[in-house]
């Protein structure tokens, strides 16, 4: 990564954080996603919409599920097939957990 950028990143990385709560995405980007049209999503506090995908997300197998095995998630069962269901999980949205992301994926410090 250009050095020029990974400083501007870690400089701006909660600028960045709080750019991508729900409650600022709804108001600047109504359009953007169904979910700030409809005033829901995950309900959680301080929902962080930067990693709307959860990278956690097991989507090697046509089921789906969870590599970290989160307890916040089951089961959605339709005729014979199985899907994992994250909806009830917070862990992609929560404050710390964009952050450690973020902080990995642009090699940031701590």
């Amino acid at each position: 990564m250009n050095p020029e950028t990974k400083r501007f990143i870690e400089k701006h990385i909660q600028w960045i954080i709080n750019e991508f709560r729900f409650e600022n995405q709804k108001k600047k980007n109504p359009k953007k996603c169904s979910c700030y049209r409809e005033d829901k999503c995950h309900n959680i506090e301080q929902l962080n919409c930067f990693l709307c995908y959860c990278p956690e997300y097991d989507n090697s197998v046509e089921s789906g599920g969870c590599k970290i095995n989160s307890i916040k998630g089951k089961w959605f069962v339709s005729g014979d097939k199985k899907i994992w269901d994250c909806s009830d999980c917070d862990y992609a949205h929560r404050r710390e957990v964009v952050e450690k992301y973020l902080r990995k994926l642009f090699r940031l410090s701590d």
